[in-house]
């Protein structure tokens, strides 16, 4: 196999860096470190960041463009009410230091006395009303989205909640690292409660732990909760107070604007009783402080730097891994992002996204589902019933590029200059409004869940859609001007990842209209189910550090829509090129589509960053996402002349062939 040595990027490459590879490596070894090696060398994490990646890259230069954006908007007398007014007047009560510091808790200080004066659980609920209403989570969340039995209206989601730590894991994990960890939050809380002032924080951040490790106790675990048939259980609302009947969901809904709903769907069928019965049984005291220390931890951000830096200390630092805080512009962006992300991203688009990058998109994205359509009729292991179903699924998808076609009315949005806290409250008031009114309304087909600016893309089984936003469409993922090859194993491979995920073990479970529904042959789904099983059993065996591996039943979505993705977007390209195939740079288009392939996945991560995802995120780390699919691709091993027996490729009894 000598001949790989001569694999190599040329000086002279219209695409790829000759110096972000590792010539010390090879693509039998590491496919991955090959194609990377020497720009992961050259680009150690930021103090500011967990990771960095191509992801990062890109977002950074989003980020350049976007804090001109909202200066020009912030130093402009716009007409009020339009994006460029609301997205300058948030801005600029962001940047406004010296207005925050004065203002302290004044912004939360009411909020503060409600908790202070509660003295029963009635009035325990009305404050969680209130927290919800302004997007501050306890106890559990609600939302609003499509209706699983009918796709095209929407139903009141409940679901469990109620941690400050990213999973309810995080507490019960009997490891040294883990139990240092929660010592470190356990401190952080103690500190908070003495920034508010509190004679008796270390007791307060006891209670706080206690209540949270007895509400993850019943909560669903992380793979639990990705189970649609086990979280998706509809609620007569007549039928709700046997659920919680000290605390009352009823009067809960009633007091959310939600009080007429028929029905709702309540995901953990066993949190809702426990969670009443440690309301019953705990002192109120205990609840509120519970509800102090979610009040402070969800707005920490927004207040003076003391509160802000704190939390930065345990969130960023310590569990993501972050050495130093983004500058305050970045910060107060990130913020916006969330907050009124179609406002932000409406100037973005209107200069950052031109017309022809939304037609070479959507362009790729037919190309996609052709390929997809092949795909389903060439599986062998379906049979001819199942495949008429999932090709029916198929024709059903929907798909949203760049932006929307009808921009989010931000009527009765009120922003004010000066009021930092005040501007971030009234935008989740806002949202969750806006969300709460859709009750009972057909679903809107131009509602997007991200907004257009960030780098991201997604799929929605309950809208059987997948959504491309500008800020992703660009290189190293999109380039109008890179050869087929290289926009298809990066951007193509993306928008299969996001069309397989609707054939993944959760998203095989909605049919063409988003509906629950078995669409499914019994023999084929038991044959699905296996082979999904082979691809758990191939991630469970990386291991990140000593004693801590991938999940294998967390990832498998991201897994299967991952091979799924790239086996798709070659046969894209291939049909795409025909037989026009000739090398470029002495790289053949199936070398250059694997390579932009693995350059689209380039990433270091810090070790608390690494540890953060692979304990809670559903997907594998980069070099993973990058090396596992190929290793079961005989298509990557003829490209680059790889034997069976090489490091990166699976053995073929054990190889994996899904989508």
């Amino acid at each position: 196999m000598d001949e790989l040595v001569d694999i190599v990027v040329a000086p002279d490459d219209p695409v790829f860096d000759v110096e972000d590879t590792d010539p010390t490596s090879s693509p039998r070894d590491d496919f991955y470190q090959w194609v990377n090696g020497g720009w992961l060398a050259a680009n150690p994490v930021p103090a500011e960041y967990g990771a960095w990646g191509a992801i990062q890259e890109v977002h950074e230069r989003n980020q350049a463009i976007l804090k001109a954006l909202l200066e020009d908007a912030a130093d402009a007398t716009a007409e009020p009410g339009t994006a460029d007014h609301w997205s300058g007047t948030y801005y600029r009560s962001g940047m406004d230091t010296v207005r925050i510091e004065e203002l302290g808790l004044d912004p939360i200080a009411d909020r503060l006395a409600a908790v202070e004066q509660i003295s029963s659980i009635d009035e325990l609920r009305d404050a969680i009303v209130a927290f919800h209403l302004t997007g501050i989570g306890a106890l559990f969340d609600a939302s609003v989205i499509p209706d699983f039995e009918d796709a095209t209206v929407n139903l009141l989601y409940i679901s469990q909640g109620g941690l400050g730590l990213p999973d309810r894991d995080y507490y019960l994990r009997d490891d040294d690292t883990s139990r240092q960890l929660l010592t470190d939050y356990r401190a952080h809380v103690a500190r908070m409660f003495e920034l508010l002032g509190e004679e008796a924080a270390e007791d307060g951040a006891d209670t706080v732990l206690d209540i949270e490790t007895a509400i993850a106790e019943v909560s669903y675990t992380n793979v639990q909760m990705r189970d649609v048939e086990l979280i998706t259980n509809k609620y007569p609302v007549e039928s709700l107070e046997a659920l919680m009947p000290s605390f009352s969901l009823r009067r809960y809904l009633e007091g959310i604007g939600a009080g007429s709903e028929s029905a709702v769907n309540i995901d953990n069928e066993g949190f809702y009783p426990a969670l009443d019965e440690m309301l019953a049984s705990r002192p109120i005291e205990d609840w509120k402080t519970y509800l102090r220390w979610h009040l402070v931890r969800s707005v920490a951000s927004s207040l003076p730097e003391r509160f802000e830096q704190e939390s930065f200390d345990f969130y960023g630092r310590k569990l993501g891994g972050q050495q130093e805080q983004k500058p305050r512009w970045k910060r107060v962006l990130a913020a916006g992002s969330g907050d009124i992300g179609q406002l932000i991203s409406q100037l973005y688009v209107r200069d950052h996204f031109p017309p022809e990058s939304k037609a070479s998109v959507e362009h790729l994205v037919d190309r996609l589902f052709e390929a997809m359509e092949h795909t389903i009729g060439d599986v062998t292991w379906m049979g001819e019933t199942t495949k008429a179903q999932a090709k029916e699924k198929l024709a059903g998808f929907g798909y949203k590029i760049g932006y929307p076609d009808e921009w989010r009315d931000y009527t009765g949005l009120d922003l004010q200059d000066g009021a930092w806290l005040a501007n971030r409250l009234e935008a989740r008031r806002f949202e969750v409004a806006r969300k709460l009114g859709q009750l009972g309304e057909p679903v809107d087909p131009h509602e997007w869940s991200m907004a257009p600016h960030v780098v991201n893309a997604y799929y929605h089984p309950l809208r059987n859609e997948i959504v491309f936003p500008a800020g992703i469409l660009q290189a190293p993922f999109f380039d109008a001007d890179a050869d087929d090859a290289v926009n298809y194993g990066a951007i193509g491979a993306i928008i299969g990842h996001e069309i397989t995920h609707g054939f993944d073990d959760q998203g095989s479970r909605f049919d063409a209209d988003g509906n629950v529904r078995n669409w499914w042959a019994d023999d084929d789904r038991e044959e699905f189910e296996r082979r999904s099983q082979v691809m758990v059993d191939q991630f469970n065996g990386y291991e990140i550090e000593d004693g801590l591996t991938v999940n294998g039943e967390l990832t498998l979505g991201e897994n299967i829509a991952d091979l799924g993705g790239l086996k798709i977007a070659l046969l894209a390209l291939e049909r795409e090129l025909g037989d026009e195939r000739a090398d470029i740079a002495g790289l053949s288009a199936q070398q250059r589509f694997f390579m932009s392939w693995a350059r689209a996945w380039r990433r270091n991560y810090t070790p608390e960053y690494a540890r953060l995802l692979v304990n809670s995120d559903p997907h594998a780390p980069s070099h993973l996402r990058c090396d596992g699919p190929i290793g079961n691709m005989q298509s990557f091993a003829d490209a680059f002349d790889v034997p069976d027996d090489s490091p990166q490729m699976r053995p073929r009894g054990e190889r994996v062939d899904i989508w």
